[in-house]
């Protein structure tokens, strides 16, 4: 009789033995700490729109750990562009083109704090910019710092952010080049060529810089085209193309249409090259991530092709 009571008491204190502990995913697994999302890998990239008369750049704050935020926390930004002088001369040499700050009168942020609420894992610090002033040949960047938080503890290690500005509008980007370039004076002399092709936002929202044919130019490198070889396209309102010529470029005469469904100009030009007056014509399109979708442009312009 003992026993049978005795074994239901002791499974009875098993049973509550077990609720009373606590399961591990209850606490904090590791200490919080705040950072900038991104530092750890130095730079971060973010593009601004020429064509606009601000744009906005947006750092994202937040704040690790295992559990939902128990409370705001406040985390306080310092700019330290003696970090962009020190990423140029860690990074690049002499020769090559180096990273400036950007002037304070194109740049502000409405404050240098920025809150994590209760709940949430982050939050943006927004940066306004007005991007008129920018020159595609120059590199700009912004840094910027945690210097303290409310709560918890700052990273000890990638504190600071170095904020690349890469110059885009709604026209430039990586693009292919599938054209032709054709003597006038002797329709006999002529090659076919497909090659990548960089297109420079630049002026405004609707124009960019490109480099003629193979001569596009590259960090470092002894012969410079940039002047030489490289005329700017503009967009017009009724997607008509006009070009112009970027500095010592002989460009003669182009027009061409954009075609804004498939991402694609389609091209020609004239231009004086050791006294001979060059044709160039061609499609220069948008950079395609599948081989479907680079099929399927490439029909497009066989296609166009074939009906003229």
């Amino acid at each position: 009789m003992r026993k049978s009571i005795l074994f239901p008491l002791i499974l009875s204190l098993l049973f509550f033995t077990g609720c009373d502990q606590e399961s591990p995913m209850e606490h904090e697994q590791y200490p919080p700490i705040v950072y900038i999302v991104g530092s750890a890998n130095k730079i971060i990239d973010k593009e601004l729109n020429i064509g606009y008369d601000q744009d906005t750049v947006r750092l994202s704050i937040a704040v690790s750990g295992s559990l939902s935020l128990p409370q705001d926390v406040t985390a306080t930004l310092e700019e330290c562009p003696d970090e962009i002088d020190r990423y140029n001369s860690r990074e690049l040499s002499a020769e090559a083109r180096h990273y400036r700050n950007l002037s304070p009168d194109i740049y502000e942020y409405p404050s240098n704090q920025v809150t994590v609420k209760a709940g949430n894992v982050y939050e943006l610090f927004p940066i306004y910019v007005k991007p008129a002033t920018l020159h595609c040949d120059s590199l700009y960047m912004l840094s910027f710092r945690l210097s303290d938080t409310s709560a918890y503890t700052v990273t000890e290690e990638d504190t600071v952010a170095l904020v690349r500005l890469n110059l885009v509008n709604e026209f430039s980007g990586s693009y292919t080049m599938d054209g032709m370039l054709r003597n006038t004076e002797d329709p006999t002399d002529s090659l076919t060529y497909k090659m990548p092709r960089t297109l420079m936002a630049t002026d405004n929202g609707r124009t960019v810089r490109m480099f003629h044919y193979n001569n596009e130019w590259t960090e470092g490198s002894g012969n410079d085209y940039r002047q030489s070889h490289t005329f700017k396209i503009t967009v017009n309102e009724d997607n008509t193309l006009s070009m112009a010529t970027w500095n010592e470029f002989e460009l003669i005469d182009g027009g061409g249409v954009y075609v804004p469904e498939y991402e694609v100009y389609d091209l020609w030009y004239t231009y004086r090259q050791d006294d001979v007056i060059w044709r160039a014509e061609g499609f220069l399109y948008k950079s395609r991530d599948t081989d479907a979708e680079q099929r399927e442009i490439e029909d497009w312009i066989e296609e166009q092709r074939a009906s003229r």
